[in-house]
């Protein structure tokens, strides 16, 4: 072999636009979020909670549409109660007896709870229907004062109660007397005294209530109450409240108590989901939903008693919250909602350390945030925000989020969604203007609730929505075209749920009934509908394919990969594979499972090369992976002969960025960095260097698995801008418990390393800092007997006593410039030539990294026997070729 040079030296790519290209390493998943209010962690083996909530639908107001809604998205065995109402606009008969006009209305309300169930419990409250003008309480005095008069407010009650029973097989579980009693004044007559009042007599005159729960007052602001229902305890079972005013600590502070009182929680007026999910969190036991939409509070009932709750989150002082849920099937979802009228824009990070997940299809991801947004005061643009996501893993992914034209392929039919006239059908595909379809989500926060959904309209004319007739929630409705200018109703709006095998079932948010090609023997223009959920051969004809425009349906998989090979790298595993030769390829899906384990995951897919570095997998941990090749009509092919394989984890440079035009890592284990926004390279001519800005907030993450080692070092030439106190050069964790960071003011302006692994943090102070505006070269050695920081080479301080290793702390927000806590500031900076070894490097190591003037060209000689050899580009070669090769894990240079 003749004599060649290896050069180390930042990867070849023209300008700072090629950082959009993007390279087949595990690296393409990683995401630079903004700096989150809240973090969460996604841990499906967490011990986690499980409650037994009561949920229930109110037709207090009377609404059939809003009680349809709520029992098609919540399923009849999840509706458990629900809320009808007493009049007090009518006088009784005789004193006793009900009027016409209220019975009527008793039995309205009674026959529309039968489309739930005949024998659904019932609780009463006062009625909404007329308001809460005070002349409609005029009946209940002889002075014609707005005085509740407690023995015939008390004797209405009753009344009613006495009717139910006696008219319908509605068992009545309670009565709440008042209705939000705060919102009236004391010369209305509902006085906490005139409440407990009517609670002491209905217990102890009429025999009816010896097995009805009284309950107290729902106050319309919930820092009201616990004096409303301490002012009756002794006659109340179940306290009560609404979240329409009042602080957060108020709403969980009353359940909290109510729970250690041995009462019932009780909330009958929710109006979004995070109500459900604090009120459940500190002691909550029913709830009922005031109005309905859509699907994440039906989603949330369906999980909340039938699995356990993972994790939970709250934002207190913006009014927010989260939960993570597992269902006893296995799914997991997460859930964020927002006060109706209180909460502030917030924000939601989603970590898993150990773990890929995808997010409503998303992914694969570690980190994954999610923004609800608020209003800025009271009622002041509040949209009553609230949001369901999916969070899957497996074989089988969600694809990527829909958002763009499409054609709609029918699964049952093989025929394409179309226009024709006013109607939607199915029809021959062939790819006419009539058959593509503009599928995007609907904009938050300009939509109103919950913005889980997507506006399906023509693609010839954005105005055309797909809808169903009259906003109808029986089963069978016809879907057709709708010409609207303004956003979509929501019976115009429709979420896509992964059945699997790259198909949808289409569910409209009014009802969440399913698309369907109409079950019909005509096998050509086949109006569409929405139904139930069906079994048999009918079931195809709800499931739905999204195509790219350009694409050619067809149902053929393409061939089963061949040829997959394995190269075990220091901190990655290259794979690479034959290329498939359909024309119609789409890409490629990487799966990966753990040696002795049935489950495999996706780790990446639709990758276009064939090859790809794995630099999620542990060190020195065994891996089996399979290949499988997609189609533009998602189909999927035959996985590839499986292949084991596990990083060397042998003593190496595992990463290493130049930062003169791109965040590419020049290893062969493909550690590509991100950039926070838009990135800004400067040049020094002086010092003839290219380096990256990191101002004005600006910062880079490395990939997620860069810090799991047991020892590590970490290099780079370093130009601060600024020393303000607790900025950092860098920190790897996930949070304020995990994390090793370096900084460079730790409060007293001196150089700080620290680290900790949710115990006590362990630190290492420098006795000398860097020079502010000069180019430093910057080095932090972590082994298992020294911990050590290097200015310029030379050592500035050591410590024998730090113990945790890097790889306890299972890092993956892995921040340059950037700090854990969201109080500490971003660090000006510029740098270039940044490095990571898997091990601790010594003061002489440190002294050849800062002295590498000649960008690190050495020498091999003619015996050296190369074992690995690839392309720039990251191709596998059979032999070297002219210009750069990656030999061995090295730049090489043949002339």
């Amino acid at each position: 072999m003749s004599r060649k040079s290896i050069l180390f030296a930042a990867c070849l790519m023209a300008s700072a636009s090629s950082m959009a290209q993007e390279r087949s390493s595990s690296s393409i998943n990683l995401k630079a979020f903004d700096k989150s209010d809240v973090t969460m962690m996604v841990d499906l083996n967490a011990e986690g909670k499980r409650f037994s909530p009561v949920w229930g639908l109110d037709l207090a107001w009377i609404n059939e549409q809003n009680l349809r809604k709520g029992l098609r998205h919540m399923g009849a065995s999840n509706v458990g109660i629900g809320r009808t109402a007493f009049r007090f606009k009518d006088a009784l008969v005789n004193g006793t007896e009900l009027t016409q006009a209220t019975i009527n209305t008793m039995s309205q309300r009674s026959r529309l709870f039968d489309i739930v169930s005949p024998t659904l419990p019932l609780l009463f409250t006062a009625d909404q229907e007329a308001g809460t003008d005070p002349s409609f309480l005029t009946y209940l005095t002889e002075k014609k004062r707005y005085d509740a008069n407690v023995e015939p407010w008390a004797e209405n009650i009753n009344s009613h109660v006495k009717w139910m029973k006696e008219n319908t097989t509605h068992p009545i579980i309670g009565v709440s007397p008042f209705n939000e009693p705060d919102y009236w004044n004391a010369e209305e007559g509902a006085t906490i005294e005139n409440h407990a009042l009517v609670a002491k007599r209905l217990k102890e005159n009429y025999p009816l209530f010896s097995d009805i729960a009284i309950v107290g007052g729902n106050t319309l602001n919930d820092d009201k109450a616990k004096s409303w229902f301490e002012g009756g305890k002794d006659y109340y079972d179940w306290g009560n409240t609404h979240q329409l005013a009042g602080s957060f600590k108020s709403y969980a502070d009353f359940f909290s108590y109510l729970s250690s009182n041995g009462k019932v929680g009780y909330a009958d007026e929710m109006h979004n989901v995070a109500e459900a999910m604090v009120g459940l969190e500190y002691g909550m036991t029913y709830g009922i939903w005031w109005g309905f939409d859509s699907r994440a509070r039906g989603e949330f009932c369906e999980i909340s008693r039938h699995g356990k709750r993972l994790a939970y989150a709250e934002q207190r002082d913006k009014w927010t919250a989260a939960s993570i849920y597992k269902h006893d099937d296995g799914r997991v979802k997460a859930f964020i909602g927002s006060s109706e009228r209180q909460a502030n824009t917030t924000s939601y990070q989603f970590l898993s350390p150990d773990r890929d997940f995808y997010y409503d299809g998303q992914g694969p991801l570690r980190s994954f945030c999610m923004e609800i947004p608020g209003g800025t005061a009271y009622q002041e643009g509040q949209v009553n925000a609230e949001r369901v996501i999916d969070i899957t893993w497996g074989e089988d992914v969600q694809p990527a989020p829909i958002n763009g034209t499409y054609q709609i392929m029918n699964e049952g039919t093989g025929t394409a969604l179309a226009v024709m006239g006013d109607n939607i059908v199915v029809q021959k595909y062939e790819k006419l203007g009539t058959q593509k379809w503009n599928v995007t989500p609907a904009k938050s926060p300009e939509t109103f609730g919950d913005f889980s959904f997507y506006d399906i309209t023509g693609s010839t004319n954005a105005h055309l929505h797909m809808n169903v007739l009259n906003f109808s929630t029986l089963d069978g409705a016809d879907v057709i075209v709708y010409k609207q200018n303004a956003k979509a109703d929501s019976n115009e709006q429709w979420y896509l749920e992964y059945a699997g095998n790259g198909t949808y079932y289409i569910r409209n948010r009014e009802t969440s009934l399913y698309l369907t090609a109409k079950p019909s023997m005509a096998v050509n223009n086949v109006n569409v509908q929405t139904n139930e959920l069906m079994t048999g051969d009918n079931h195809s004809r709800q499931l739905w394919r999204f195509l790219p425009v350009t694409a050619t349906f067809d149902r053929v998989a393409p061939s089963q990969p061949q040829g997959l090979v394995a190269d075990a790298l220091p901190a990655s595993v290259r794979l690479s594979w034959d290329a498939n030769k359909e024309r119609d390829l789409d890409g490629y899906m990487i799966l990966r499972s753990e040696k002795g384990s049935d489950e495999w995951n996706t780790i990446a897919r639709k990758i276009k090369d064939t090859y790809f570095v794995d630099n999620t997998c542990m060190p020195s941990t065994s891996y089996i992976y399979k290949v499988k090749a997609i189609d533009l009509s998602e189909n999927v092919s035959e996985a590839s002969e499986v292949i084991e394989s596990a990083a060397t984890g042998e003593k190496a440079m595992i990463a290493r960025w130049h930062l003169d035009t791109n965040f590419y890592d020049e290893t062969p284990n493909m550690m590509d960095a991100v950039h926070s926004g838009t990135p800004t390279f400067a040049e020094d001519a002086d010092k003839d260097l290219k380096y990256i800005t990191l101002t004005n907030g600006a910062y880079m993450q490395l990939p997620y698995n860069i810090a799991n080692n047991d020892e590590m070092t970490i290099s780079l030439w370093i130009n601060m801008r600024a020393n303000s106190k607790w900025q950092r050069v860098f920190d790897f964790g996930y949070d304020t418990d995990h994390y090793m960071f370096l900084t460079t003011n730790n409060g007293n302006g001196a150089m700080r390393f620290a680290i900790k692994n949710g115990g006590d943090e362990q630190t290492l102070d420098a006795t000398q800092n860097l020079t502010l505006l000069a180019w430093k070269y910057l080095t932090v050695s972590i082994g298992k007997d020294k911990t050590a920081i290097y200015i310029d080479g030379e050592e500035v301080g050591s410590s024998n006593s730090i113990t945790i290793k890097p790889s306890d702390l299972h890092a993956i927000l892995n921040y340059v410039c950037r700090s854990q806590f969201n109080s500490d500031p971003y660090m000006p900076a510029y740098i270039y030539d940044m490095r990571i070894y898997n091990y601790a490097v010594d003061a002489a190591e440190v002294r050849e990294m800062m002295n590498d003037k000649s960008n690190s060209i050495t020498d091999v000689s003619d015996d050296h026997v190369p074992t690995r050899i690839y392309g720039i580009d990251g191709t596998r070669l059979s032999q070297l070729q002219h210009g750069i090769n990656i030999v061995d894990g090295k730049k090489v240079m043949m002339k």
